[in-house]
């Protein structure tokens, strides 16, 4: 009788123990991750036409000083559906910067293929030096990836560059929720993918034009630090309009005010602060959706132009 009653004692510590466990949570328990995926679907200014290039992904290294491949930031601040203060990713950041380049080198028109393709004409590959995202009293993401293309046949550096982000914004008085930081997370990191892939294909058409059907033409892209190209420096000229091909990523500016201030921004359904809002968005039809409790939800398309700004200015109603 004493064996069972102590066997059944053990039993409930192990179970307080556990849910204890549970109730305060780690950051390596099933679900105290964030899940950071691209849409495995064509962007909205994707070109319909693939070009004759092929690119293999060699993949990133981490060069991050991190205590896990996998962390990708820490928080003060209360995040729905973690917990603790590690903010990890459900895999390594590599994989997470890589599968963002390779969506935005498809969406440009370029075949990617898997690292090991023996008939790649060019290969990328590079390394995450940083990667981010911070809770505090705003949200911060830090994030700077250096890549480098190179011509498979002939060993030679086609390009190579640093791309380098930092972005923050306002979560708002309800706090932020664990799809909310994935989103901005891979927002921004598309912001920077998106500007290592226009300037790898401005090297491209100066070097290949028979690929492009155009004539040579390159152009600096503004927030990378280019390292070498094949090219040399850059060229003054530029494509002229009857030979340029279909436009590629580009990226404009969207100032978003509301009266009253302080309303929750919703681009594409991803929640990006509160207004007054200024941020980076490819260029491009996008929804713009604003709630303010006690007003009436607002939404609306917007078009965001290549290197321009779009102010919008929304007066919410009762």
């Amino acid at each position: 009788m004493l064996k069972v009653r102590s066997l059944i004692v053990v039993s409930l510590l192990s179970l307080g123990f556990a849910g204890c466990a549970n109730f305060i949570g780690s950051a390596t328990e099933s679900g105290n991750e964030l899940r950071i995926r691209e849409d495995v679907k064509p962007g909205p200014n994707a070109r319909l036409e693939k070009y004759q290039i092929t690119v293999r992904m060699a993949g990133y290294t981490d060069a991050r000083q991190v205590d896990s491949p996998r962390r990708v930031g820490t928080s003060n601040a209360r995040i729905t559906g973690l917990t603790g203060k590690d903010i990890m990713s459900d895999r390594d950041a590599t994989e997470v910067v890589a599968e963002s380049m390779k969506k935005r080198l498809s969406d440009a028109g370029l075949q990617v293929l898997a690292g090991d393709a023996p008939n790649a004409q060019f290969q990328l590959s590079g390394a995450v030096k940083e990667l981010s995202i911070d809770i505090k009293d705003r949200d911060y993401v830090n994030i700077a990836v250096e890549s480098t293309l190179i011509e498979v046949a002939s060993g030679k550096v086609i390009w190579s560059g640093l791309v380098v982000e930092h972005a923050e914004r306002y979560a708002g008085t309800s706090g932020n929720g664990k799809k909310d930081v994935a989103d901005f997370l891979r927002w921004k990191l598309g912001v920077v993918s998106n500007k290592t892939t226009e300037s790898v294909l401005s090297v491209l058409m100066a070097t290949r034009p028979e690929m492009f059907n155009m004539v040579v033409g390159i152009k600096p892209v503004q927030g990378v630090t280019v390292y070498s190209n094949s090219a040399g420096s850059a060229a003054s000229a530029v494509v002229p309009a009857a030979t340029q091909p279909e436009p590629v990523i580009a990226n404009g500016t969207l100032a978003i005010s509301s009266s009253p201030s302080r309303a929750k921004v919703y681009v594409d359904g991803v929640y990006f602060g509160l207004t007054p809002l200024r941020a980076e968005f490819s260029a491009g039809i996008h929804e713009v959706g604003v709630k303010l409790d006690g007003y009436k939800a607002s939404s609306e398309k917007v078009s965001v132009r290549k290197g321009d700004n779009t102010e919008m200015d929304i007066n919410l109603q009762r």
